[in-house]
């Protein structure tokens, strides 16, 4: 059994070595580099340079190495570049090398999307890296013993020892970006959980196709399978441009719209509430003291509301101008209402205090409830009604304190 399988792998390897099947594979690996050239252009000339996307240009980087690797190998393969132990092995260890790079960058890519406290630490993510490092020092130590990686003496080479061992390494790395993204579904908000199948599906390509590309490593399996996985998280990408705020990373006025569209044509809206917050402080936090510090109030107060929907109200959060955010939530009494714009209030407060701001922050919220028949029963009208409850909250306290100074 052993013989007659090892027959089929040497009949299928000179199949593949022949001159048409090598030049198919150099123009599949060619023009998968020029179409992920392209996305890496794009990125490096875009205006969001995020972390994440930052790691993406990394990414996309290496998979460029690695179908210029994948055209060395077959010039290796066919003899156009000598053929011999180290030649062979060089071309080996650069693509398996290449292709962990990608299996790490992967990971950390999803893990900076997803806002991980794991990359906020350089000690942790020098320790999601080590065993990339230790797979790297274990692929050049290994040239040095023929066998131990893989054996070359063959037509066709034969896996080491520590083959295995370090293919689970590589794909160790997908396998715990696909997991972690979908443990954290359940402690994110509505739109976060939209991007959950484009960051558990991005992983599981190469997590798939990785251990079919080892099986034959003559088909270009991987090099079509990162072009197409990189399409898709562009393609993502570009969408979320339209829907998300560059800054403050939530949902923006066209997400609002877009939701509160769809929760009309659901029926039943008779317990729909739009909260209106904004921040009356930020014209002159501005002023005293410079843009980037009220950019860092917009951030805190964003990342407080979505905090307190994924804590306690499972409401939609958006930013709708400036210095106004919108609240959407469905709320069955005037007590659970009172209640909700309360603990919104607590929880920018308590946000506030731990960032230890040299000023105060000061918010006003509005109100407004969907009802029929009435002004609030269309969108524009439940806006514009939790803005103007918003105003005349805020002229009353300026009244009030006017008053108290006379």
């Amino acid at each position: 059994m052993t013989s007659l399988l090892s027959s089929i792998l040497d009949e299928t390897a000179a199949v593949f070595t022949n001159a048409g099947y090598s030049f198919f594979k150099i123009e599949a690996h060619v023009v998968c580099a020029a179409v992920v050239f392209i996305l890496l252009y794009r990125q490096q000339n875009s205006s969001d340079q995020t972390e994440a996307r930052i790691v993406w240009s990394r990414l996309l980087t290496v998979q460029i190495l690695y179908c210029l690797a994948g055209i060395v190998r077959v010039l290796v393969d066919v003899a156009i570049i000598p053929k011999n132990y180290a030649t062979r092995y060089t071309a080996a260890a650069f693509t398996f090398g290449l292709l962990g790079a990608m299996c790490w960058l992967v990971f950390e890519y999803i893990e900076f999307y997803q806002y991980s406290e794991m990359m906020k630490s350089k000690r942790k993510r020098f320790l999601a890296a080590l065993p990339f490092i230790f797979n790297s020092i274990m692929l050049a130590v290994a040239g040095f013993f023929p066998g131990l990686f893989a054996n070359f003496s063959g037509r066709t080479y034969t896996r080491g020892v520590l083959y295995p061992v370090m293919m689970l390494i590589n794909f160790a790395y997908p396998v715990a970006a696909v997991t972690l993204s979908i443990r954290r579904r359940s402690r994110m908000t509505r739109y976060e959980r939209d991007t959950v199948p484009v960051m558990a599906t991005y992983p599981a390509f190469f997590m798939i196709c990785g251990p079919l590309q080892d099986l034959n490593w003559r088909i270009p399996f991987l090099c079509y399978v990162i072009v197409v996985s990189d399409i898709f998280v562009y393609m993502s990408y570009a969408d979320s441009l339209v829907s998300i705020d560059p800054l403050t990373k939530i949902p923006n006025k066209n997400a609002l719209m877009q939701r509160l569209s769809e929760r009309f044509r659901m029926g039943n809206p008779e317990t729909l509430h739009v909260f209106a917050v904004d921040v009356d402080s930020l014209g002159k936090i501005n002023g005293d003291y410079g843009r980037a510090e009220g950019d860092k109030v917009l951030i805190l107060v964003a990342n407080a509301l979505k905090k307190f929907s994924t804590d306690e109200h499972k409401s939609d959060i958006f930013r709708y101008y400036g210095d106004e955010f919108i609240l959407t939530a469905d709320i069955f009494d005037d007590e659970e209402r009172e209640l909700f714009a309360e603990h919104i209030r607590n929880y920018i407060s308590n946000a506030a205090m731990s960032a230890n701001f040299p000023f105060h922050i000061r918010i006003s919220i509005g109100r407004a409830k969907y009802e029929p028949y009435s002004k609030t029963e269309t969108i524009s009208g439940l806006i514009d009604e939790a803005e103007r409850m918003l105003y005349e909250g805020r002229e009353q306290r300026s009244f009030q304190k006017i008053w108290q100074n006379a």
